[in-house]
């Protein structure tokens, strides 16, 4: 597996994820600080559904599938984080339990990052803290729709193949990229 490239240290990685723009140099920083990376191999699991949810990803490289398993045993996609998109934002809202899987489609890189971390400036930062989280309200939002949309075409017969899942960001202004 290539390394990333060496330009995209842990700010600039951040800074550049959409839901985390609201947040300010020191506080991008201070997230960076306590962060880690993590490679995977195409097909390697990030986390799984169900999964207790104790850090969120943001993609240096690669791509992540994020699904949904039916209980039927079919697998429902929910999207495909690219470079620079979060997943895992479980691990911000109670009750902190992954509700999707995430698997890496080709060799990937992400960030890890600490939820407790991210809460802690959110707490002593309310206004930061607000934006950030009016950004995550639409990204499940439009999350949801791509869920909706893919059991509305297996009820139908037609499969996941009805519809491709949106990127996060591409369907909302707000959206995570």
């Amino acid at each position: 597996m290539t390394s990333p490239d060496p330009d995209l240290t842990p700010e600039v990685t951040l800074r550049r994820c959409h839901l985390l723009r609201p947040l300010s140099e020191r506080q991008i920083a201070e997230l960076a600080a306590c962060s880690t990376t993590r490679s995977l191999r195409a097909g390697e699991r990030l986390f799984d559904q169900n999964d207790e949810a104790h850090d969120f990803f943001v993609v240096v490289k690669g791509r992540i599938a994020v699904r949904m398993t039916a209980s039927g045993g079919g697998a429902i996609e929910v999207f495909d984080a690219g470079q620079f998109h979060l997943c895992g934002w479980s691990s911000l809202v109670a009750p902190h339990e992954y509700v999707a899987g995430a698997t890496a489609v080709e060799d990937s890189t992400v960030l890890v990052v600490p939820a407790a971390a991210a809460e802690d400036i959110f707490l002593l930062e309310p206004f930061a803290g607000y934006e950030v989280m009016q950004r995550l309200a639409g990204d499940i939002s439009v999350r949801l729709r791509n869920v909706r949309t893919e059991l509305l075409g297996l009820l139908n017969g037609a499969g996941s193949e009805q519809a491709e899942p949106a990127q996060v960001g591409e369907a909302e202004p707000h959206g995570v990229v």
